[in-house]
Formats: C-alpha cells, structure tokens, sequence
C-alpha cells in the first residue's frame, strides 16, 4: 500500500485544489508504478510558517524581515 505524505505550507491550497491533487498523485502511482487505486493512499498537512525553518530561521521569521 502506497502512502505518500506531503506537506503544505501555509497558506495552503484550496479543497478544490487538494481533492485535485490527491487525484493525480493516486492517478500517477496507478498508471506509472501499476499501484491499486484503492490501495493508494495520500495525506496532506498543512503547515504552519513557524513550524518550517531555514538556515536557521523560520519562515514566519524571515517572510517578517522581509516585509520591513
């Protein structure tokens, strides 16, 4: 069973675009890896700009200094 877990920083996209992107990620395993469609499962985790970091700073941190 596949399971493949991505994650969106916020802000994220819309229910529209998720159901749409849960689709093609379960239509690519089917059809490239022959994956089970009904085996094929997907998650997606919004995430918040303070929780991701980089060079040693988060997101919310360095979107801030930017703004000024």
């Amino acid at each position: 069973m596949p399971l493949v877990n991505i994650k969106l920083a916020k802000p994220s996209l819309s229910k529209e675009q998720k159901a749409e992107l849960i689709a093609d990620i379960t239509e690519l395993l089917s059809t490239k890896y022959n994956k089970s469609k009904e085996r094929v499962v997907v998650v997606l985790e919004d995430v918040e700009n303070y929780d991701i970091g980089f060079g040693g700073e988060s997101v919310e941190a360095i979107k801030a200094k930017a703004s000024k």
